[in-house]
């Protein structure tokens, strides 16, 4: 039985450098448990912005049933992480098994702040010509300090 109710999904044509899920019911912050979450959301995040590019619905099933973690995680699938308020030992190593990191953060939690701190963490970046020089620099020096010569 596949629990997925509703999916919408943006265009693919562009692959942002990461993406990242949230268990969200109202679709503004981190409310809900992973494994019984009523929809999740996935951003693409880029240093310089972020868009929503996918939002999926669940049919909300009690007790453990495999079925709805593996709808679950089949729409997460190439995601760095999701954010949730809890997530069982078991469903943790299913999702490490697919790459996917489990952070929980508290209840109510803004996902565009979540976003925002995700950027803020982006390592600089330095444009191709600026690192290509200097490397090219560095192996001049370090050659000329080791006693080379033209």
């Amino acid at each position: 039985m596949n629990h997925l109710q509703r999916h919408l999904r943006v265009s693919d044509d562009h692959v942002p450098h990461l993406k990242v899920a949230f268990a969200s019911s109202d679709m503004k912050t981190v409310n809900q448990h992973f494994g019984s979450c009523e929809s999740l959301l996935v951003y693409g995040v880029e240093p310089d912005g972020y868009e929503l590019i996918q939002v999926a619905e669940f049919q909300v099933v009690e007790g453990h049933v495999p079925a709805k973690v593996t709808s679950r995680i089949d729409v997460i699938d190439g995601c760095f992480a999701v954010y949730c308020n809890a997530v069982g030992e078991a469903v943790f190593r299913q999702l490490m098994t697919h790459g996917i990191r489990a952070i929980r953060v508290e209840s109510g939690t803004s996902i565009t702040d979540l976003l925002h701190q995700l950027q803020a963490q982006w390592p600089q970046r330095i444009p191709q010509k600026t690192r290509q020089a200097t490397s090219a620099d560095k192996l001049v020096d370090a050659l000329e300090e080791a006693g080379w010569d033209e």
